[in-house]
């Protein structure tokens, strides 16, 4: 059989990541952005500096709706170009680390490993927010597993710090024990991800298909 059989696939729920981010953000991103801005300027500083960053949060959030929208349609160089405008005018935003994310995703689909790590590393090693960390934490053990590098792919998967992407790490390190033909790791990390799972995620049977393969093969070594 072959190895890509073997593997079954690298699967990572990124369109359900991103719908994670974009919830996450519509429901903390102003207040987090309200609260540094009066730490640092003071309520009366704070009014004029509101009116400029609620045009310029508007501004960045068009920007990234187009950068979706462009995914979504598969026009992969005008989604590529929106994701270059938020990391040149708003990298400081969170709207910059989504960019980096799409980046990434995007040089992926065409076969560039190399940009998609530098893109996830950038993420990884630099934003501000742990949960946008995590996220290209998992994204980068992912890319390193496709690119043949499994020491680092299982190094980067494993971590305590999941930032609420259990089921994810869980997979992604079960994968990577699979190529690395440790079926019974393999299993019991495919279980893990199993059990953080949500019962109606549609990535059950998959992970389901995959704990089993591994498990089945192990039994037969």
């Amino acid at each position: 059989m072959a190895e890509n059989d073997k593997l079954l696939g690298v699967h990572i729920a990124e369109d359900d990541d991103a719908q994670r981010l974009r919830v996450w953000w519509k429901k903390n991103g102003m207040g987090i952005v309200a609260g540094v801005a009066i730490g640092i300027l003071g309520v009366g500083g704070f009014k004029g500096w509101q009116v400029y960053t609620e045009n310029r949060a508007l501004s960045a959030s068009d920007v990234f709706q187009e950068m979706l929208a462009y995914d979504e349609s598969g026009a992969i160089e005008r989604a590529s170009n929106s994701a270059q405008i938020l990391i040149k005018d708003y990298r400081a935003t969170p709207y910059g680390d989504l960019a980096y994310l799409m980046i990434a995703k995007l040089a992926k689909q065409k076969g560039d490993l190399s940009n998609a790590m530098e893109a996830l590393t950038n993420v990884m090693t630099k934003s501000k927010d742990p949960a946008m960390g995590q996220l290209a934490r998992l994204r980068l053990s992912q890319v390193k597993l496709l690119a043949g590098d499994l020491e680092r792919a299982h190094e980067l998967a494993t971590t305590d710090d999941v930032g609420g992407f259990e089921s994810e790490f869980s997979e992604v390190l079960g994968d990577v024990l699979l190529a690395q033909h440790k079926y019974s790791d393999a299993a019991e990390a495919f279980d893990r991800a199993l059990q953080a799972l949500a019962p109606a995620s549609s990535s059950r049977a998959l992970l389901t298909s995959k704990r089993n393969y591994a498990r089945s093969v192990g039994n037969n070594q």
